[in-house]
């Protein structure tokens, strides 16, 4: 086994090194940033707004320096937003420079915390052939929010969305097991087949990821003709990656754990079976705060086992927690995963990258490598033919390119 030792620039110019980066089957992989930041991208000239220094994220007063990805055009490009709906694309050979597109995506947003506080906005998007999904926490009702997929069809002019699919039921602010927390509402997105796969969080209302009559806790498939979706699986705090392999039937995800306890987990012949992953009464993680009432103890203990109480067990856990995100397939045969990680700490090996091989049967981890960045990863692309890895990274608010080498 050789491993490969190459350089990421940050946003102050120092190198930042990259190592243990696994050679499988021939694969090294080399790393750059775009040579700016999303802070350098312009407005087209048939735009009214000037150009700006910040033209996504200062360019908005009420802006989060957060962002989500795709590739589009057969991967010779990119769609980029920010957590609060402004869109923008960019060519994957020209990274220097994005172009905002318009859109009508404040139509279907009507409520300020959407845009002021961090734990709201887009959750993730997913483009499938000239189509792009758009998950986002929505206001169904006063203090009570749901989930909801837009959709547009993506045109360089404007994207005119339209809601896909919306789950009907809304978690409230105020609930009767604790508080609502919009941090822990998953939303991403996979395509199977002809169906989307979405990862929906509990808010916080940990019981909801038991009760099979909701769809919060849960990876849901939603089918793209009739929309009608069903639940895949449950027991699920705030499932933050998720990806299918079609050749080998198997959904793999990450998942935040509280305080402790982030999660990677896999499904094997996930849509022949409801399986239970065992949240919130069992996880290797701890409450965050002490002293909770018994009420709220009875409904989430938190048991240091999953298969004995006849749940899942996860692949991997983290103690303490990483701050795990994105999840994506690195080899053709779906045995090698790249996680993001996000945190704030490189000694809990937040900040980077946890390169992962599983075993022949995809059963259990055999390899793990932490690649640190200093950068929290928000997302992660990777094109169809394995060349080319390109991530999001939230401190510096820049994208970093990985090619095939």
């Amino acid at each position: 086994m050789e491993y490969k030792i190459t350089k990421l620039q940050n946003d102050k110019g120092l190198d930042i090194d990259i190592v243990n980066i696994i050679n499988s089957n021939n694969y090294s992989f080399s790393f750059y940033t775009y040579g700016g930041y999303i802070s350098e991208v312009c407005i087209p000239n048939s735009y009214n707004d000037s150009k700006t220094e910040d033209v996504l994220f200062g360019g908005n007063y009420r802006a989060l320096a957060s962002a989500y990805i795709d590739f589009y055009n057969n991967d010779k490009k990119l769609i980029l937003v920010t957590s609060d709906g402004i869109f923008a694309t960019g060519d994957l050979n020209n990274l220097n420079k994005f172009n905002k597109i318009k859109s009508n995506f404040l139509e279907f947003v009507n409520y300020e915390k959407f845009y002021t506080h961090n734990q709201y906005g887009v959750k993730d998007i997913l483009v499938n052939d000239n189509d792009i999904y758009v998950s986002i926490i929505s206001q169904l009702d006063k203090n009570c929010y749901n989930f909801r997929l837009l959709k547009s069809k993506i045109t360089q002019k404007e994207l005119i969305f339209k809601i896909f699919y919306e789950i009907p039921e809304c978690v409230k602010e105020d609930n009767d097991h604790q508080y609502y927390a919009g941090q822990g509402a998953g939303g991403r997105m996979y395509i199977r087949n002809n169906s989307i796969l979405l990862t929906t969080g509990e808010f916080r209302n940990r019981p909801l990821a038991q009760n099979q009559k909701s769809f919060y806790g849960k990876i849901l498939e939603i089918e793209l003709d009739s929309k009608k979706a069903k639940v895949v699986s449950f027991g699920h705090r705030n499932a933050q990656g998720i990806y299918y392999s079609r050749e080998y039937d198997f959904i793999i995800s990450t998942e935040h754990g509280p305080k402790g306890g982030d999660e990677i987990n896999i499904n094997h012949k996930p849509f022949k079976i409801v399986k239970n992953f065992g949240w919130p009464i069992s996880s290797y993680g701890e409450h965050y705060y002490k002293n909770h009432p018994d009420k709220i103890l009875k409904e989430a203990p938190l048991n240091k086992s999953h298969k004995r109480f006849g749940f899942e067990e996860p692949i991997k856990y983290f103690v303490p927690s990483i701050g795990i995100s994105e999840i994506i397939s690195i080899t053709n045969n779906d045995d090698q995963f790249l996680v993001g990680a996000m945190g704030n700490e490189i000694v809990e090996q937040d900040l980077g990258l946890h390169l992962i091989k599983l075993d022949n049967e995809r059963k259990k981890v055999i390899k793990h490598k932490y690649i640190p960045l200093n950068e929290r990863v928000r997302d992660m692309i990777i094109s169809k033919n394995k060349e080319v890895i390109v991530l999001f990274l939230e401190t510096s608010n820049s994208i970093a390119v990985i090619n095939k080498t």
